[in-house]
């Protein structure tokens, strides 16, 4: 058909429903826009015409005005009283004029007449008028200001302007007296609302006079009440003088009623047409889209739904039809459909192999080991699982490199898979392990860590026959490049269903087997409920510890310090919390030993050292001023970047490393004295400060001890808690602080808990008191609330005998001189 062979451009008459549909709505719009325009033209023609009548109207009253004072001018007697200043006359004789002028012709409402020498000094006034303009005060200041310094020909003529005064609005002129040669001036104040309700008939229209107040001072009976204001058309024109600006608004009204019927009837054959022009253009439009678009579209439609619920269809290719667009992107599509094909399937082999040793990954493994405890499979199909873990290959990896290290796995991937290939395993099994071989998958799960499902296996003489394969082809040297390795494995091993019926049990049973078996160095070892339950616990704290420490479980708490001669804190000690739910695990003493065991103390303590600093820059901003000490383990001493580490941290948080106390135990440093000096004479370099913790609890070398860049000691709370019971406890702290003293250290004790120990200490001469008299350890929002309130703050002193309280806030470091190398 020739609609086939149309190009896209011309199917596309879609298009036109919309432009038919925006045609439509311009002509709407038109009609829309033409009847407010409408609107607009007729109202600015009434606002025009209500302007020019207003100020003919406006130059009429002036005019009456000054016929007025001409009036009264004529009259010997006013020239005569008003060369006299008689003040006496001139209000009669004015009022005289009031009366004939207004009550009797009726020719315009007089409120005021007025009379000033030729320098505006008031000479007289009428008596008739209104009582708001009296009394001789200055009205209308701004038009007589205008007057009196008028030159020349200008001081002839009549002025006036609009006046305000009070709620009223007054229409004030201006009249010279004396003709050519001004004796003086009159000044007439006129209501100018008679004057201008005049609009009314000559403009054929309502009207409606407004103050600038929103007072309306005059309204037509014809006016539309507000229930009707929808059907009329109002247009205002504002009168503003120079001085008070807008002091009124006139307004007229028309009744547009018949306006808006006619302006409806053209909007409603306008609509009428558009719309028969734009149902026409789109069933034409339709028509053609149907057979050259929408046809070949639905069914491209219909195969990527196929395709989308059925990944094995898209190598399936789409017959092209349509127009010629169509059919280059029903090429296109089969063309990609093809490409998507082939990528999906190399996807679906990455995503369940490891790219490295082409093994199964995690998660095809764990998609297999699901499949094997299904109920319905495992019935009747029982297996062993096996978790291998390298020997050594940590120190090869680190000792000669990931590349070597890589080079190493493949070489361990290519034995392991063989071990289940080969022929003279499974010629020592029977029949059924044989028969359901393909079952079996060997993967690696990550690092150095292996595992395999053997299915068939029913006990343990066969999983013991298996597993000593494994070692067998292990315990071969691997040739990588120039190099030589000697590599063992560790085998865990769980047998279905003896050991567990779903896969996370079975997985953590050979896990605990395998530790077992690299602790004992046995090569492999069964899961034993028993022996293995404390190994298994251990192991899920470590698990469980790790998540917390890279999840944001953890959390620092902070136990002040107060130094005794201020009263003040001058330093907090960061604890670590972790929320167990099981163990209610809180406190450090409870999980740092499995820490410890399990290499988890170097993540544990740069977590704890960046929290802490990265808070103390927090209180430092907020304007406390007072510093934070953390605890170090034996292990973060022998770490080669721990040093790098410090100073990194405290560069990304700008934090001063004499703000940071960081303590050791004797037992850390005397476990290795001569690292232990090197790395802490480097932080002491720094300008962080270095603390001996616990102190009197270990074994230290006093001898050694003085050469450490140390700047304090922490008496441990052993000694200090029942000191005012048993005399040899204060005697012991006695003789530390002033060793302490002796050797230019800072004195910290711990476990003040009452006001009787804390005034010992004050006797002894101790430096620094923690304790839960001071305060029990406190969350970060918590201690920022315990210091605007507590009595050890700034705010307040607590009252207690001993020393002297004055000194600084901060102690001063007691640095003592650092030995040289005779020292």
């Amino acid at each position: 058909m020739l609609t086939q062979h149309l190009t896209m451009r011309a199917s596309l008459s879609l298009t036109i429903v919309i432009m038919g549909l925006l045609g439509l709505a311009l002509a709407l719009a038109t009609g829309e826009v033409y009847r407010q325009q409408t609107l607009d033209n007729q109202r600015a023609a009434m606002a025009e015409l209500l302007r020019l009548k207003t100020d003919d109207l406006l130059r009429e009253l002036e005019a009456k005005s000054r016929d007025l004072a001409l009036a009264i001018q004529h009259e010997p007697g006013f020239q005569r009283a008003f060369d006299a200043r008689d003040t006496r006359s001139l209000p009669r004789l004015m009022d005289k004029q009031f009366h004939q002028y207004f009550e009797t012709a009726n020719v315009i409402k007089i409120e005021k007449l007025r009379a000033f020498d030729i320098n505006f000094s008031f000479v007289a006034e009428s008596t008739e008028g209104s009582p708001l303009l009296a009394d001789g005060k200055v009205f209308c200041p701004a038009l007589i200001q205008q007057a009196r310094t008028r030159q020349g020909p200008a001081r002839l003529q009549t002025i006036s302007d609009l006046c305000p005064v009070a709620d009223r609005l007054y229409h004030a002129v201006i009249v010279p007296i004396g003709g050519l040669r001004p004796r003086g001036y009159l000044q007439i104040f006129t209501d100018p609302t008679r004057s201008l309700a005049g609009t009314e008939k000559a403009l054929g229209m309502p009207v409606k006079i407004t103050l600038a107040s929103g007072q309306v001072i005059y309204k037509s009976e014809a006016w539309f009440p507000p229930h009707a204001m929808e059907r009329t058309l109002v247009a205002e024109y504002p009168l503003e003088t120079p001085a008070s600006g807008r002091v009124m608004t006139l307004g007229v009204m028309e009744d547009i009623q018949a306006l808006h019927e006619r302006l409806s009837m053209t909007r409603y054959m306008v609509m009428m047409a558009a719309g028969l022009v734009t149902l026409l253009v789109i069933a034409i439009a339709m028509l053609v889209l149907q057979n050259t678009t929408l046809r070949p579209l639905l069914a491209l439609h219909d195969q990527l739904r196929s395709v989308r619920k059925d990944r094995t269809r898209l190598s399936e290719t789409l017959t092209p039809s349509g127009t010629l667009e169509i059919k280059e992107l029903a090429q296109d599509f089969n063309a990609l459909s093809a490409e998507l094909g082939d990528l999906h399937r190399m996807l679906e082999r990455l995503a369940f192999t490891d790219t490295l040793t082409e093994l199964p990954n995690r998660s095809h493994f764990h998609e297999r080991l699901q499949q094997c405890t299904t109920p319905v499979r495992a019935a009747r199909s029982p297996f062993a699982l096996f978790v291998m873990d390298l020997d050594r290959f940590k120190e090869v990896n680190d000792s000669f490199g990931h590349d070597i290290g890589d080079q190493l796995l493949k070489q361990v991937s290519t034995r392991l898979h063989g071990v289940l290939r080969r022929s003279d395993v499974f010629l020592r099994l029977d029949q059924e392990i044989a028969a359901k071989s393909e079952d079996e998958i060997i993967a690696r799960l990550g690092g150095d860590e292996f595992a395999a499902i053997v299915p068939g296996v029913a006990d343990d003489r066969s999983a013991i026959l298996i597993a000593q394969k494994f070692i067998a082809v292990m315990q071969q040297p691997f040739i990588v490049g120039m190099h030589r390795f000697n590599v063992g494995v560790s085998i865990g091993i769980a047998l279905y269903p003896q050991h567990g019926v779903d896969p996370m049990t079975l997985l953590r049973q050979s896990d605990v087997a395998m530790y077992q078996a690299k602790q004992s160095k046995s090569g492999y070892a069964f899961f034993d409920s028993v022996r293995d339950h404390h190994k298994l616990q251990l192991l899920t704290l470590e698990r469980d510890l790790r998540q917390a420490i890279e999840n944001g479980g953890l959390e620092l708490y902070y136990q002040p310090m107060v130094d005794i001669r201020t009263t003040k804190v001058s330093c907090v000690e960061a604890l670590v919390r972790w929320r167990y739910p099981d163990l209610d695990l809180t406190s450090p003493d409870k999980f740092i030993h499995v820490a410890e065991q399990c290499g988890l103390i170097q993540p544990l303590t740069r977590w704890v050292f960046n929290r802490a600093v990265e808070q103390c820059a927090q209180w430092r901003r907020a304007g406390f001023l007072f510093d934070v000490s953390v605890n170090l383990s034996v292990m973060n001493l022998h770490e080669q970047d721990f040093v790098d580490y410090v100073m990194n941290t405290l560069r990304q948080w700008e934090v001063e490393p004499s703000w940071v106390s960081l303590e050791v135990t004797e037992s850390a440093v005397m476990s290795d004295p001569s690292h232990a000096l090197e790395v802490l004479s480097r932080l002491d370099a720094m300008g962080v400060r270095i603390s001996i913790d616990d102190f009197g609890t270990g074994y230290s070398s006093l001898a050694y001890l003085k050469r450490l860049p140390v700047d304090e000691i922490k008496i441990d709370r052993s000694f200090v808690i029942d000191m005012k019971l048993d005399n040899n406890d204060a005697v012991i702290v006695r003789s530390t602080i002033d060793l302490a003293h002796n050797m230019s250290l800072r004195v910290v004790a711990e476990g003040v808990e009452n006001p009787e120990t804390l005034r010992l200490l004050t006797a002894l001469g101790c430096d620094v008191v923690q304790g839960f008299f001071v305060s029990r350890p406190l969350p970060y929002d918590e201690l920022i609330r315990w210091l605007s309130n507590s009595a050890w703050s700034a705010k307040q002193r607590p009252s207690f005998s001993g020393r002297d309280g004055k000194g600084s806030s901060v102690v001063a470091l007691r640095r003592r001189p650092r030995p040289g190398p005779s020292g």
